[in-house]
């Protein structure tokens, strides 16, 4: 089981997902992998990429991932596969 860190933001609409480790790797296959999950990716750029989907996503370089939903159970699903799936 991958490990990561699952914080809440500030108004509590969204979660962050910080990977403990971080490694090497390129956010176009990330992305890839994200969008063959079912998201359909809406911006694209070096700063970040952004997906809509069941709950709308936006990773970042560092492999933080930023995911909108008050629903903790579900931005606990979308980090363990971030972490277990996405990043690998």
């Amino acid at each position: 089981m991958g490990e990561y860190l699952l914080e809440v933001c500030s108004g509590r609409a969204a979660w962050q997902v910080q990977p403990a480790s971080p490694s090497q790797f390129e956010m176009s296959k990330v992305a890839e992998k994200i969008i063959s999950s079912g998201w359909e990716c809406t911006l694209k750029n070096r700063l970040c990429y952004t997906f809509s989907g069941p709950v709308n996503l936006t990773l970042f370089p560092s492999g933080k991932l930023l995911i909108k939903t008050a629903d903790q159970q579900i931005a606990d699903e979308i980090a363990q596969k971030h972490v277990e799936t996405w990043l690998r």
